[in-house]
């Protein structure tokens, strides 16, 4: 099948790594597969590198010089004026449709939902039309709630008319279709897909390991990868552990990321147990040194995050925030939890020594530790990347067009 990722930027996020990580494994299932970025400056190419190596990026061109930039510079003018500008998205979906067309794209999997009204509007206009599978992160449920982008909203109504699939992680994504207006969710073809990872670490040449951190064989290591902002809950990892540290000179703890914010924290950590390790275009690498994965997030479009499933990849258990899908991420049926949950309200943690609790019953109980640990390689099959390629080939299907779907 061939087949087009449209995501609206190819930074570091969630769904765009997932997109990545989808986009090689349906290139190795043998589909034609580009990538579709509708920022051409907004591409981490080392990550796509590191991710996708055998997939084409696409990237919104106007066409002019300096066109774009100038398009970009009056949207952000009109987004400070609460007015909306909707050129450049004209121009985008009129280049999208195009390459559409011109690449004989027979399905358009979006993610993230200022991709997912382009791309609908693109593929609704290409000749032949083009069906458009949104997969929702999160977005909806956050824009729904934000009383700046009301336009947002509005456009993802349209968005979810033209659709021809969807894919939801969890069930808070499903939020959008309680709204008046909004076409009912039993209209269109749906379907729950955990997103897949088949992790590879990096040559072992090139590993990161415990010693070079003053990190002994025999101590505890609690890390954190996520997106450098405070809503993932990098201050109370901190806090916790700081509280801890003195009691448990065996414990350290790992923070993977980068980001201002990250680079504010650091200055202002003394604890030489905490290791600011930066950016990691392969997180895993670092996750294998973990005895204890963290994600202490009360980020309102949380809802499948990728470092969980790398956690559990590891054979680390989790203390995470139920919020989201996590709980199910780390439920192992009539066994319980591969991991500890602590309470979140949107603002931040309820209670914020809950979470150091849960850190302090891995330290005093080795085979609590040991028991979490086995939990935790039975979790990671769920979000084995054959199952995640194998739902949407299938969902894919369902939405070609009686006339195409013999070409698939």
């Amino acid at each position: 099948m061939n087949i087009l990722i449209a995501i609206e930027d190819l930074r570091t996020g969630g769904a765009q790594v997932f997109g990545l990580r989808l986009a090689q494994a349906l290139h190795q299932r043998g589909h034609r597969v580009h990538l579709y970025s509708h920022y051409a400056p907004y591409v981490n190419y080392p990550l796509v590198r590191q991710i996708a190596p055998d997939v084409p990026v696409l990237s919104f061109e106007a066409g002019v010089p300096g066109l774009d930039w100038l398009t970009l510079k009056v949207q952000g003018v009109f987004r400070r004026l609460g007015r909306v500008f909707e050129w450049r998205e004209k121009l985008v979906a009129q280049h999208l449709r195009r390459t559409l067309e011109r690449l004989h794209v027979q399905v358009v999997n979006s993610h993230m939902i200022k991709s997912d009204y382009v791309a609908t509007a693109a593929g609704t206009a290409a000749h032949p039309t083009v069906p458009t599978v949104i997969t929702m992160h999160g977005c909806y449920e956050e824009f729904l709630h934000k009383t700046t982008e009301r336009e947002v909203t509005l456009k993802s109504r349209q968005a979810l008319r033209e659709a021809a699939g969807v894919v939801y992680l969890t069930a808070k994504n499903l939020e959008i279709f309680s709204v008046p207006g909004v076409r009912p969710l039993a209209d269109v073809p749906h379907a729950q897909i955990y997103n897949g990872f088949d992790g590879q670490f990096s040559p072992a040449d090139q590993l990161p390991n415990r010693a070079q951190l003053g990190i002994g064989a025999a101590d505890v290591v609690f890390g954190m990868v996520a997106r450098g902002i405070p809503q993932k809950g990098w201050q109370y990892a901190l806090d916790s552990f700081e509280e801890l540290s003195k009691e448990f000179p065996q414990a350290h703890l790992i923070l993977v990321g980068s980001s201002d914010y990250l680079d504010g924290l650091r200055a202002a950590t003394t604890n030489p147990r905490v290791h600011f390790v930066g950016f990691a275009p392969n997180p895993i690498d670092w996750v294998r040194l973990f005895n204890v994965g963290l994600l202490p997030s009360y980020f309102a479009s949380e809802s499948l995050p990728n470092c969980v499933a790398e956690y559990l990849f590891c054979g680390a258990p989790v203390v995470a925030t139920r919020i989201g899908e996590i709980p199910q991420m780390l439920e192992v049926p009539g066994q319980g939890l591969a991991g500890a949950l602590v309470e979140q309200n949107g603002q931040g943690l309820t209670d914020p020594a809950a979470l150091t609790a849960a850190l302090r019953a891995y330290l005093t109980s080795p085979a609590l530790l040991a028991a979490h640990k086995a939990l935790a390689a039975q979790c990671f099959d769920k979000f084995r990347m054959a199952r995640c390629v194998a739902a949407y080939e299938a969902l894919f299907a369902e939405v070609q067009p009686a006339s195409a779907a013999g070409r698939a």
